[in-house]
């Protein structure tokens, strides 16, 4: 479909121009504090978001975990699952993740399921829009993604652009990663992979910035 590919190739120039690839070791590893700290990213206060990819092998090991933080966060707090863009996985999928946030936010963490597990046990293509139409069907999207997607491409562009600025504030460049109210941010590599002392870990720092 050549409309689509118009958001495509303009974020992919952008890409290319910042380096944002996935699966980078964070920054600053040898700070003596268990997570790295940014500068707070307005708007982002009250949030606790979960960076992922749907090839990263660790996204779909903690994706329980994220599920079940989002049931259980402290009053005033709000949980979203956000998709790190990068090449690797393709501008496509994120732009159809956003859609389904945008217009079907009942279905993210199935849409967020389906990815992980079409792609690494489907081995379905999610840079294509066909393999992104299989994914949503997976995840009873009521509707066809890639036509979501071309009939919404102004709004959806702005919520791409809008989630670029995001991880480039927050210094987003591997998943799994957990953004805490748009300055604290913890990966599994804090601790060693360690999936209980992540989830301590993880949950330490979202009491810390009540």
């Amino acid at each position: 479909m050549k409309s689509l590919r118009t958001i495509a190739a303009a974020v992919a120039l952008g890409l290319a121009a910042s380096g944002h690839v996935a699966a980078q070791a964070p920054k600053d590893q040898e700070q003596l504090k268990p997570y790295l700290q940014v500068k707070p990213v307005a708007g982002d206060e009250d949030m606790v978001r979960a960076f992922f990819t749907p090839s990263c092998p660790y996204s779909k090991l903690y994706f329980q975990f994220f599920k079940n933080l989002a049931a259980t966060l402290p009053e005033g707090k709000r949980f979203a699952f956000t998709p790190l863009v990068n090449k690797g996985d393709g501008v496509p999928f994120a732009v159809a993740y956003l859609a389904v946030q945008r217009f079907y936010p009942a279905y993210t963490a199935n849409f967020v399921e389906a990815s992980l597990v079409g792609v690494q046990e489907r081995h379905i293509n999610i840079k294509t829009w066909a393999g992104i139409y299989e994914v949503g069907q997976a995840a009873h999207i009521p509707v066809s993604l890639p036509r979501l997607v071309q009939q919404n491409q102004a709004v959806l562009q702005a919520d791409l652009n809008r989630t670029l600025a995001l991880q480039k504030r927050l210094e987003i460049t591997n998943t799994p990663a957990v953004a805490v109210a748009g300055t604290y941010i913890v990966t599994p590599e804090f601790t060693a992979g360690d999936a209980s002392m992540f989830s301590q870990l993880v949950n330490g720092v979202i009491s810390m910035a009540r």
